[in-house]
């Protein structure tokens, strides 16, 4: 969710909020989160994460929103006790049809092991159809973003006559006015429902690191930019597939040569960018096929209804370049299974892109909008910084990439195994649109790379990649570097086996167990958003 805290600027937004089953059927947390844990998060469905927030006594769980400072609930039966300080408070999305609208109270606050005596927050009285998911386990949200005292609720709070400054703080400034000497910065982790690998933990952390994650202090700072921006903004170089470098330009002309201005944000769901971006990347996988204004349909929100139709045993490679230094995106945040009844009445199973169009998100002075499918693959610590220093990002990454790729395979072999009808995605097209396509092909270029991550996923799957064999790929060649890094990667596991024993304990609580690979049908959820218009409070 992208909030401008500057009030002259309007910024595009998206929400992305509510979870609306395309079956009917209301849905729980499919990772719930444990309350055993300080700070741990619930996953919805790799759409929402939450985290469970005390306020009045009540425990509701609240969207985690890096681009916002609004806190607001409406949980059923309402909030616990409060302070009501009788100021009005309407937060608007869209066109004003998507809104939040009640008093501003204050409460005590507990969240990620911080309890604060008074805090700000909206009390809902009214909310639109469509943001309201409380009956779906989400019952408000809160923002973990810059504070603005021409804005949200310390403006409101001043125009009444009272000391906005003082009373209307946003949670982390709370949190860090309370405990001075600790640093103002808070991690993150997000969980990947269906891996079997480490990613599959998730947490908030307010002034300090998990335990195991706390190397990230040592990574290098992305700082915001320009300096005096207040949105988790920064550069990066760009991105590649496949090893190779993906064109593109910065929309803005203040932007520093070669670099690119992304928004990291935990309110979205997926990767925004321009559609010739998008198209320049999924190019670069063989067998994909384009469906322009298609009746088939996107897992995540586009400007667009172009879609992006990926064989489905396709793990795509790709990098994000922050500083000449890339991080490795787990293909199963690339691709996202659907199934679709088709107008013959099968119901097909098929894979389509999470790269999509951001519409004008994506094309002022922010090249791209990353949201939780590439903060899964990242440990980020946001630093607000102080006098001298602006703030910044710093990234440790988790995902390995020859590891994902064989997390892929086993996956997806599993997803595809449970699934309806599969057909090749130019054939989909011609069965939904009536339309030929042609499917990308390997061009000099990539051939090589392409081929040598097919060869992955059938060192491990079998049959999973048995198109991609045909294009060509030496087995031979590559065998002893396969052999080798299967070798390595053994060794790796045996040494992270032992280590484990050491770090399973983060502050005296144990850790939860891996995940088990689970199925991933299109119609667990859905998300329903409002148009890309302007936040109305900003």
């Amino acid at each position: 969710m992208y909030f401008s805290a500057v009030a002259r600027r309007t910024a595009s937004l998206f929400i992305l909020f509510s979870l609306v089953n395309a079956n009917g059927r209301d849905q729980q947390p499919t990772r719930p989160g444990d309350p055993s844990v300080v700070g741990d998060i619930s996953n919805f469905g790799n759409t929402r994460y939450t985290a469970a927030l005390t306020i009045g006594g009540k425990t509701v769980n609240v969207i985690l929103d890096t681009g916002s400072t609004d806190l607001w609930m409406n949980p059923g039966g309402g909030v616990g006790a409060f302070e009501s300080t009788g100021v009005k408070k309407k937060i608007s999305y869209g066109q004003g049809d998507s809104f939040v609208n009640g008093t501003i109270g204050l409460a005590e606050m507990t969240i990620a092991g911080h309890t604060i005596p008074k805090q700000a927050f909206l009390n809902v009285t009214e909310i639109s159809a469509g943001m309201d998911s409380c009956g779906r386990g989400i019952c408000g949200l809160v923002g973990l973003g810059f504070d603005n005292p021409n804005v949200g609720f310390e403006r409101a709070l001043s125009d009444a006559g009272l000391d906005g400054p003082k009373i209307g703080k946003s949670v982390l400034t709370s949190i860090f006015d309370a405990n001075p000497s600790k640093g103002r910065f808070f991690a993150l982790s997000l969980s990947r429902i269906g891996d079997t690998e480490d990613s599959a933990d998730a947490s908030l952390s307010i002034q300090e690191y998990e335990e195991r994650y706390a190397n990230v202090q040592w990574m290098a700072r992305r700082y915001v930019h320009p300096p005096t921006e207040t949105n988790w903004r920064v550069l990066f170089d760009g991105v590649t597939v496949n090893g190779q470098a993906i064109p593109w330009t910065a929309n803005s002309k203040e932007t520093p040569s070669k670099q690119l201005v992304v928004l990291v944000d935990s309110g979205t769901t997926n990767f925004l960018v321009r559609p010739e971006v998008r198209e320049r990347i999924y190019s670069a996988v063989p067998g994909a096929v384009l469906a322009k204004n298609s009746s088939l349909q996107n897992t995540y929100w586009s400007a667009d209804k172009d879609v992006w139709v990926i064989p489905c045993d396709t793990a795509v490679s790709m990098s994000a370049v922050f500083g000449g230094q890339p991080y490795p995106v787990h293909p199963l945040d690339m691709t996202t299974v659907r199934t679709q009844k088709g107008p013959d009445g099968v119901t097909y199973t098929y894979c389509v892109g999470s790269v999509t169009n951001g519409g004008t998100i994506a094309t002022g002075t922010t090249d791209a909008v990353f949201g939780d499918s590439f903060m899964r693959n990242v440990y980020t610590s946001f630093n607000f910084g102080d006098n001298t220093t602006s703030p910044y990002i710093q990234f440790l990454s988790q995902t390995n990439e020859w590891e994902g790729t064989q997390d892929f395979a086993h996956v997806r072999k599993n997803q595809l195994g449970n699934s309806p009808h599969e057909v090749s995605p130019a054939e989909l097209v011609k069965i939904f649109d009536g339309v030929e396509v042609a499917p990308v092909t390997a061009n000099k270029d990539s051939e090589c790379t392409t081929a040598a991550n097919s060869n992955k996923v059938q060192a491990v799957a079998g049959n999973l990649a048995s198109e991609s064999s045909d294009a060509g790929f030496s087995t031979s060649k590559y065998l002893p570097i396969i052999l080798g890094l299967l070798v390595a990667n053994l060794a790796v596991v045996l040494g992270l086996a032992v280590l484990a024993l050491f770090t399973q304990v983060r502050k005296g609580t144990a850790h939860r167990g891996r995940y088990v690979t689970t199925n991933t049908n299109d119609d667990a959820f859905r998300v329903s958003f409002a148009e890309d218009k302007p936040y109305s409070d900003r």
